[in-house]
């Protein structure tokens, strides 16, 4: 077979690969918007609250994405002052919440801290993946709040009309296997 690559293609070629990397949540650098964030921005439409969803297998993660998450709360804030912003943590990288993990994660957890303190943002963990682990309330600071279940904790978000914004996401096949193999993916205590 013979391929020629003609401007159409190559265009069509980027904009799809945009797409993915918008759809599967990769991460962006702090200087990029995410691009839910810039549509709710140039909307004009303050909404009634926003949550940012970050599921991962990645202990690193929330780590990684500390400052691109702190950097989209500061547009939002400044765009809408008055506007509720939470943060839902609900897989593996909520682990670098722990208080044990403060300092090996001093940075996360003074970011978090600040955005909880000086911009009231909600953080969220969820007890059932701490429960994996053997982690209860009294296992994270007092800036971050434990609820039940994250995907719940969403769900509660979303019937009060928030608008959700997928930094990353678990499939539900991963979901599944996080919950039943939690072995092959947490360092049980």
């Amino acid at each position: 077979m013979n391929f020629k690559t003609t401007p159409q293609s190559f265009i069509g070629f980027v904009l799809f690969s945009m797409f993915l990397l918008a759809y599967t949540g990769i991460a962006y650098s702090s200087e990029q918007t995410h691009p839910d964030v810039e549509r709710l921005i140039n909307s004009g439409q303050e909404p009634e609250g926003i949550v940012f969803e970050i599921e991962t297998l990645d202990a690193n993660a929330l780590v990684e994405q500390a400052s691109y998450i702190k950097s989209l709360v500061e547009k939002v804030k400044k765009r809408y002052p008055e506007v509720d912003v939470a943060v839902v943590s609900h897989g593996t990288e909520e682990y670098a919440l722990q208080k044990s993990e403060s300092n090996k994660n001093a940075e996360l957890h003074n970011v978090f801290n600040q955005m909880v303190n000086q911009s009231d943002v909600s953080v969220h963990v969820c007890g059932a993946i701490a429960g994996l682990n053997k982690l209860s309330q009294e296992d994270f600071p007092e800036f971050v709040s434990y609820s039940e279940s994250g995907l719940a904790q969403i769900n509660d978000y979303k019937a009060l009309d928030y608008e959700i914004i997928v930094i990353k996401q678990l499939t539900s096949k991963q979901r599944k296997a996080l919950f039943e193999q939690p072995e092959k993916f947490i360092m049980l205590k």
